[in-house]
């Protein structure tokens, strides 16, 4: 089965108001599921080294599946090779983001209150399923900008410029089979240009939340419980790829000729494998040098 999706463009408006009610009733959604839940208690059960065993512990222990570093496909009891069941594709030409802060709370103020502009362009995300049980999942941006909307006479409203490239800026594969699964990232050519007034201004906004401190033994407790639970059960192989990355720090984002601390890197890799910790490679890091942006 192959299905096709193509979405109109997205535009979407999001004040800091809205978005503190949207974290709240999250938050109030999430509280509720978790009251709802009764207290887990686990059965006292009697260890045996039989093989017979058939409690609970024992088929769990026999079951477990063996989880490899790389993702291997389980061939077909009758020796034919596995085919594709569903292919789903949606994509989607742009998903734009505007960001506003607090003062924008009536519609006549939103031109006045604007913090950033974020873009997707060209979405593509494709699901497909296998015959064996495996599946694979990608999504793929073709550009991915950010840029200044706050009021002034900034010379610099480009935050993350679209990539001067031909391809793809942003990338995530994740495939699965019956013993393990892996996820990439993958980021090329990401070149950030900022100053710190929007800096301050975007860290303000995802920072409004009220009463993330409120409650803190029982979301201790919940987040512990979350974590044990990804660390016994989590089979997933992570690998993420940063690709010539440029960062800009204006002194003054109002001057043409302003200057800016630059930092380079040409390569980063992160990566995680199951029952191992995370390492982390850097290739080539240039030293941050203190530059005019009219110079290379």
């Amino acid at each position: 089965m192959k299905v096709a999706v193509k979405i109109s463009d997205v535009k979407l408006h999001l004040t800091q108001i809205q978005y503190q009610n949207l974290i709240s009733l999250f938050q109030s959604v999430s509280r509720v599921f978790s009251s709802d839940n009764p207290t887990h208690v686990n059965p006292i059960v009697s260890p045996s080294p039989c093989l017979g065993d058939n409690s609970v512990e024992a088929v769990e222990r026999r079951n477990t599946v063996n989880l490899e570093p790389e993702v291997r496909s389980t061939p077909a009891g009758d020796g034919m090779r596995p085919w594709t069941t569903v292919d789903v594709v949606a994509s989607v030409k742009a998903v734009k983001l505007h960001l506003y802060d607090a003062g924008a709370n009536t519609e006549s103020k939103l031109q006045d209150h604007g913090i950033v502009q974020v873009s997707l362009n060209s979405t593509t995300l494709r699901y497909k399923s296998l015959s064996d049980g495996a599946s694979e999942a990608q999504l793929v941006l073709e550009s991915f900008t950010m840029s200044n909307t706050r009021p002034g006479g900034s010379r610099f409203r480009e935050i993350i410029p679209a990539a001067d490239h031909g391809r793809n800026q942003f990338m995530v594969l994740y495939t699965s089979s019956g013993t393990s699964s892996l996820a990439i990232v993958t980021v090329d050519a990401p070149h950030i240009i900022f100053a710190i007034e929007p800096l301050i201004a975007l860290i303000s906004f995802f920072a409004s939340v009220p009463g993330i401190a409120t409650d803190t033994g029982q979301r201790e407790d919940v987040v512990n419980d979350m974590s044990q639970q990804t660390v016994s059960r989590s089979g997933t192989d992570i690998r993420v790829e940063l690709h010539d990355i440029s960062i800009s720090v204006l002194e003054d984002d109002s001057n043409a000729q302003s200057q800016a601390i630059r930092l380079y890197i040409d390569q980063i890799i992160l990566s995680q494998q199951v029952r191992t910790t995370m390492g982390l490679k850097v290739l080539v890091l240039t030293a941050p040098g203190y530059c005019g942006l009219d110079h290379e």
